[in-house]
């Protein structure tokens, strides 16, 4: 029932989603430098992901035909 073409985008949100609960407790935890370090930059990844998200779904289209887009001559 799952359309193949969502499988990317159902893993990007999986790897959001598991980024902004690791990049949370980090900075939640702050027990060094280190440790803060990795929660900003765990949410600077979180971002690219969603960013990724957002141009799949611009890039994915279902009523789009398969081949060039460009119409033939």
């Amino acid at each position: 029932c799952f359309h193949w073409l969502f499988q990317d985008i159902f893993n990007s949100v999986i790897a959001a989603l598991f980024l902004l609960v690791v990049a949370l407790f980090a900075l939640i935890i702050k027990t060094n430098k280190g440790t803060l370090a990795g929660g900003v930059l765990g949410l600077i990844l979180l971002v690219l992901c969603i960013v990724d998200v957002v141009l799949l779904c611009k890039k994915i289209s279902l009523d789009r035909g398969r081949g060039r887009s460009a119409p033939a001559k």
